[in-house]
């Protein structure tokens, strides 16, 4: 039976000799050799454990979660091969933060209150003080039960969820697109909007 390595990563699998995938590049060194028929024992023992016991991650600086295995973050390409991996149990308990990060990861801001107000004059000014189109006070960020929402709070500018204006109280997932005084039209973005990804992010 064919031996090989399976990319924690991306799933790809890799000649038994490797110690990088082909594909997306991440570390096989720990992986170990298996074939199909192992594969599924493995795959059937993994299904009886808890789902918070199966996943891991790496945690990049900018808030994106990776696979345990993945050397650069696949949000903002940086270095993280010696962030230690965190279990998704400790996410589940609480060991996780959401944090904002601009769309070129050079700017994170960590949600660690449970409602924040984010505005030119309010938090997040040090990066929004610039941008013309967000209000002084423009939005209203919420954490109830482990949820992040997003209200928007101006009276002359919006707020936007994956390219649509919200009218209320919205809920936030991972990866959603957040435009403060702006939106993508035609695969553009106004200069003086500001625009953030949303990422779980690790608590110190």
């Amino acid at each position: 039976m064919e031996k090989y390595k399976v990319c924690p990563s991306c799933g790809t699998k890799n000649e038994p000799t490797l110690f990088e995938c082909l594909h997306c590049e991440a570390d096989l060194t720990m992986v170990k050799i298996t074939d199909e028929k192992t594969e599924k024992m493995s795959a059937e023992n993994a299904a009886a454990l808890p789902e918070a016991e199966q996943q891991w991650a790496r945690v990049c600086e900018c808030g994106a979660k990776n696979p345990a295995n993945a050397r650069k973050c696949s949000a903002c390409g940086e270095d993280i091969s010696d962030i230690t991996p965190i279990p998704g149990r400790e996410e589940v308990q609480g060991a996780s933060a959401y944090v904002l990060s601009s769309l070129d990861g050079q700017y994170v801001y960590k949600i660690t209150a449970d409602e924040i107000t984010i505005g030119r004059e309010t938090a997040m000014a040090e990066y929004l003080s610039a941008k013309s189109f967000v209000s002084r006070v423009h939005a209203k960020l919420t954490i109830e039960e482990n949820q992040l929402y997003i209200e928007n709070r101006s009276n002359t500018n919006f707020t936007y969820v994956n390219n649509r204006k919200i009218s209320g109280k919205t809920k936030l997932q991972e990866g959603d697109e957040v435009g403060l005084g702006g939106m993508n039209v035609n695969g553009g973005r106004q200069e003086q909007a500001a625009y953030f990804l949303v990422r779980l992010g690790q608590c110190t």
